[in-house]
């Protein structure tokens, strides 16, 4: 494919980890250790639901930092107690995670339900994270692309050259997740392979240039300590992250060794 450079990303994932001061203090500790670093790298903390108007507050005048959410229902608004509408984030967040596995596992949604919530977002102006990835057991039966080819072309096929260039996918091996507490992470060279795929499936729905301007995410334990084997493999334009996102001298450790450019495919 003609090399393009795309802008890295980090985005951090704080899950259900803190109160809503941790959060406000974890959001404050990374403004400060990045307060002297001429950023390069696009970043985004995804905060808890209760938290999202405090952090928005807290980095509104940063030019570094921006707020995603975790989830949102399908549906716009109704009768869905205990769920949290794009109406009700698009005030404090700009971007916002979807199909995470821990949410597919939890609630038994589709690959039609996370599609139609990648819609939602685009429709009101947010950028879609979208998470697609195999589980243990898919994996030991050699299905690894067949499901994330699966999941991808069900994202693609309700989707318009224009905002393909709005989306961005993350590929998330949910047997590697720290929450699963992997034996073993995945091979940094199957994690590219499986990135072409992604982008080959989008490049044959809209084109080779069209392909080009999707960002691609790796996520799965990404701690400092191993997120270079994953970003500097082709076409891997940035993590997402989890456990360590928490810890913000971690957090921006990872942040730093991002920099340095776009990737290229």
């Amino acid at each position: 494919m003609e090399r393009k450079e795309r802008k890295r990303l980090v985005v951090g994932n704080w899950k259900m980890q803190l109160s809503h001061k941790a959060e406000l203090e974890t959001i404050g500790a990374i403004k400060n250790l990045l307060k002297n670093v001429a950023l390069d790298v696009e970043v985004v903390v995804c905060p808890s639901f209760p938290s999202l108007a405090g952090v928005a507050e807290a980095v509104k005048k940063s030019t570094k930092l921006a707020v995603g959410a975790q989830n949102i229902h399908w549906e716009e608004k109704g009768a869905w107690t205990g769920s949290v509408s794009v109406l009700q984030i698009k005030p404090f967040a700009q971007w916002c995670i979807v199909g995470h596995s821990e949410q597919r596992a939890l609630t038994g949604e589709s690959d039609e339900e996370v599609q139609v919530k990648v819609s939602t977002l685009l429709k009101y102006g947010l950028t879609p994270v979208v998470c697609v990835g195999e589980t243990a057991q898919e994996r030991a039966s050699e299905q690894t692309t067949a499901r994330v080819s699966e999941q991808t072309k069900t994202i693609l096929n309700k989707m318009t050259r224009v905002s393909l260039s709005k989306l961005v996918i993350t590929y998330e091996p949910i047997w590697a997740i720290s929450a699963n507490q992997p034996d073993e992470l995945p091979d940094p060279n199957n994690i590219a392979g499986t990135m072409l795929l992604i982008r080959k499936l989008a490049a044959d729905r809209f084109g080779v240039e069209a392909a080009e301007r999707l960002r691609i995410l790796y996520g799965g334990s990404v701690t400092p300590d191993n997120v270079a084997s994953f970003v500097f493999e082709p076409g891997v334009d940035g993590v997402l992250v989890g456990g360590a996102s928490v810890h913000p001298g971690q957090f921006v450790n990872i942040i730093k060794q991002l920099q340095g450019g776009g990737s290229q495919a």
